[in-house]
């Protein structure tokens, strides 16, 4: 699903029903990062993404090219040691990338053109694993005001928070937009205790 604008407060992901091999995921509540050159960004703050059951804590306004940072010493508290910890579990990055299944003019993105993508791309990127869940995407065309409906893939990835985790996921956004011809792919990283 292409993304049309640089906060999506409009847009939620439907719903999640299966989380990467049964992890144990709980992520640092009003906290959002992104990788440096991201184009879109979905954070948690309560004026995009007001809970169910009340509202997030607010988060300062995340930017383009913003980098993937350190916890702060209450998350570390809370994630790092007691959280994870008590869980017996430790601290990873949660990453979502939203992938469009449809070309501009109308084309559908294959099956067997996906799988290749996930084979020669995905998997090379992140071969300790990944879980991919269909979707039904919608994004409004801020130009047009028109709102249009697409398959859509979101694929998860737990991986330790190291130093080339932001050039992989720009290797990947670069490679699906060019391949198949999609103005953006979305990511969203938070951190979690992950647990397996």
């Amino acid at each position: 699903m292409p993304v049309r604008s640089s906060l999506l407060p409009s847009r939620s992901l439907h719903r999640w029903g299966a989380l990467a091999g049964m992890a144990i995921l709980l992520s640092g509540c009003g906290s959002a990062l992104v990788a440096p050159g991201a184009e879109s960004i979905v954070g948690t703050s309560s004026v995009h993404a007001p809970a169910a059951t009340g509202t997030p804590p607010a988060t300062p306004a995340l930017e383009t090219g913003s980098t993937i940072a350190a916890p702060s010493a209450s998350q570390n508290a809370l994630q790092g040691h007691t959280l994870c910890a008590s869980l017996q579990s430790h601290a990873m990055l949660n990453i979502t990338l939203l992938f469009g299944q449809t070309r501009p003019h109308g084309k559908a993105i294959s099956a067997s053109e996906w799988r290749d993508f996930v084979k020669n791309t995905l998997t090379p990127a992140f071969p300790a694993g990944l879980s991919v869940l269909s979707a039904q995407g919608q994004w409004q065309n801020p130009a047009t005001g028109q709102t249009t409906q697409e398959p859509a893939r979101l694929v998860m990835i737990l991986t330790e928070p190291t130093q080339d985790v932001a050039t992989r996921l720009q290797t990947i956004r670069s490679r699906y937009k060019e391949q198949f011809q999609q103005q953006s792919v979305g990511v969203v990283v938070a951190p979690a205790c992950v647990g397996f």
